[in-house]
């Protein structure tokens, strides 16, 4: 395989999980009241959905979630609500 040939792995955005919300309505993802993870048959689902969300929207210079103004936070908050 030469280098123009190459496939470079693309962006993630869980077209899936849009197509599955169009077709059979919201995705139920179970939280474990203990620990506030998720869990159950769609825990990976909802966990790259976070992933994608928080790449999306967060800068990649920020230090951690602590120094995400909370307008950035909120917007998070709302997306996965209308998930």
């Amino acid at each position: 395989m030469t280098e123009s040939s190459k496939k470079s792995r693309e962006a993630t955005r869980m077209k899936h999980l849009a197509l599955k919300r169009l077709t059979k309505g919201k995705v139920h993802v179970e939280i474990d009241p203990h620990t506030g993870r998720a869990k159950g048959p769609n825990r990976n689902d909802f966990v790259s959905y976070l992933g994608v969300l928080a790449r999306s929207k967060v800068s990649i210079l920020e230090r951690s979630w602590d120094h995400v103004i909370e307008a950035d936070k909120n917007m998070i908050w709302q997306d996965i609500c209308v998930s």
